[in-house]
């Protein structure tokens, strides 16, 4: 036992020896190792510190050089700075003492202006007090002069002054007498040279159709068989066209045979021109083939494509041969239309084309537009075509439908006025309205029996004539028109109104009469006095 604690102990001896010399020994190997590498340190901190230090040295020495020469520089700039500055003071003080001589001048102004006030005042207070002793004078020499002339001022002046006026009015009514004869002799002389200009420059190469509404029978007692095999064909023909179909018997209108009288022919009359006419030639080759009526709507269709197309190629044709562009397809349809369409028997598409001629010779005579008269004379009786369903004048239908279709505002305006329907005095209007004066009151154009004429006139007056208040009435226009003047104690003002109405009412009823007619009423209310 003692001798494993001696051995322990021995052990653990040694091995304390052992770790101190261990530990000398780590401690002195590095201490060896690192001792040159820290001179080495030591002597490179050296050297950079003076390296450093030579820097810093250099850096300083550059920094000072830079530090004076800015100095320098900004010295020179304080020193013209202060010349700029002292140039500025030099030029205040001038304009100080400019400053100061102007305020001196202003004020010696202000004292002059305000003595010139002074003196104005015056001579204002001056002049109140002369004006007033003349108004105090003037008002007493009127008073005098009233008091020995028994007559007052105020009326004294206004006769004279009505007496200066009437004589004066008196002249010049003489010289503006003088002149509208000069200007209406010198207008006529013009007038006639250019229409003989234009007659001299127109020649038509047409001939006007005799356009006939009625189917006559071939045969005695064509018609009349076919009716009574076909007791509805008039109502048929009617319903299909739109327009009146009336048998005729013996040159007289009658819906019946009765009175032993038979029908000899149909008179087809109303309604659209090419409706009317593709009735016509249909009853007409009904009664040609003896054929069923069943083939009315097959035969009334053929006639009215083929109708349809000519009045589309009369269309083209017409602004083809006017030299016009620009016309709507639906205008050029109607334009052809007006093929079927008669006033006065006067054919209404040879009539459109010869007004259209006529106004652009006119418009060529006065230096006008041409292609725009010849333009309003082909738009100008569109209406007609259509005025059986649409109600209202042609003309105004004819500028309707033209804006419709995109013509320009003249074209339209002017197209209205040619009936006087649009007030339009423009020398296109009047150019258009003598063109169509000239194509129907030409020899031969228009057919108008005298005595219908009259029976139409007599009709009108006797309508008029029949109101109360109705003191002259004058008929123009061919029957187109109606003025109407009434008493102003009968018609008031606001009754004159209702009474064109009811006038318009009664020729409806009592007169028989184409297209339509205007009614005009006017009352004058007249004060006089006599001295």
């Amino acid at each position: 036992m003692s001798e494993v604690t001696l051995f322990i102990g021995l052990a653990l001896t040694t091995t304390g020896l052992g770790y101190g010399c261990y530990r000398l020994v780590l401690k002195w190997i590095p201490t060896k190792a690192l001792r040159r590498p820290r001179q080495q340190a030591q002597h490179i901190i050296a050297e950079a510190r003076l390296q450093q230090n030579k820097i810093r040295q250099k850096k300083e020495e550059h920094n000072k050089r830079i530090l004076q020469r800015d100095r320098e520089e900004l010295q020179e700039d304080l020193n013209t700075f202060e010349d700029v500055l002292q140039q500025a003071e030099e030029i205040l003080r001038e304009k100080h003492s400019e400053v100061q001589r102007e305020e001196h001048r202003l004020e010696q102004k202000q004292m002059h202006i305000e003595h010139l006030h002074a003196q104005c005042q015056s001579t204002q207070n001056h002049y109140q007090e002369h004006l007033e002793n003349w108004k105090r004078s003037r008002h007493h020499l009127h008073r005098t002069l009233e008091n020995q002339g028994q007559v007052q001022a105020a009326q004294l002046q206004k006769t004279y002054v009505d007496h200066v006026v009437q004589q004066k009015s008196i002249s010049y009514q003489k010289v503006l007498k003088v002149l509208e004869a000069e200007m209406q002799a010198s207008a006529r002389k013009k007038a006639n040279l250019l229409l003989s200009h234009v007659h001299a420059r127109y020649a038509p190469e047409f001939v006007w159709p005799k356009a006939s509404n009625v189917v006559m029978e071939a045969e005695s007692g064509d018609v009349e068989r076919y009716l009574e095999a076909h007791p509805h064909i008039i109502e048929e023909l009617a319903e299909q066209s739109g327009c009146d179909v009336t048998p005729l018997t013996q040159g007289r209108n009658h819906e019946d045979t009765q009175g032993g009288q038979r029908p000899t022919a149909l008179k087809f009359a109303g309604g659209f021109g090419i409706h009317r006419q593709a009735a016509k030639l249909t009853f007409a080759q009904l009664l040609k083939r003896k054929a069923d009526a069943q083939h009315l709507k097959e035969y009334y269709q053929k006639h009215l494509d083929v109708l349809n197309e000519h009045a589309r190629s009369l269309g083209k044709r017409a602004i083809t041969d006017l030299k016009l562009h620009d016309i709507h397809p639906e205008i050029q349809y109607l334009i052809g239309a007006l093929n079927w369409r008669t006033s006065y028997r006067q054919n209404q598409w040879l009539h459109t084309m010869e007004v259209a001629v006529l106004a652009g010779l006119i418009a060529s005579e006065l230096g006008l537009d041409k292609q725009e008269a010849k333009r309003c004379g082909l738009l100008h009786d569109i209406g007609k075509a259509i005025d059986y369903r649409i109600e209202g004048s042609h003309a105004i239908i004819s500028g309707d439908y033209a804006d419709r279709y995109g013509e320009k505002k003249i074209i339209c305006d002017t197209v209205m006025s040619h009936h006087n329907d649009l007030l339009v005095e423009s020398p296109l209007a009047f150019t258009l309205i003598a063109a169509d004066t000239l194509s129907g009151a030409r020899p031969g154009a228009r057919v108008n029996l005298e005595e219908g004429y009259q029976n139409r006139l007599s009709g009108i007056t006797e309508s008029v004539r029949s109101f109360p208040g109705v003191q002259d009435l004058a008929i123009m226009n061919g029957g187109r028109e109606v003025h109407v003047h009434v008493n102003h104690k009968v018609v008031s003002e606001d009754k004159a109104q209702q009474l064109a109405t009811q006038i318009a009412r009664k020729i409806e009823q009592d007169v028989s009469y184409p297209a339509q007619i205007k009614i005009q009423v006017s009352r004058t209310f007249e004060s006089q006095s006599v001295a």
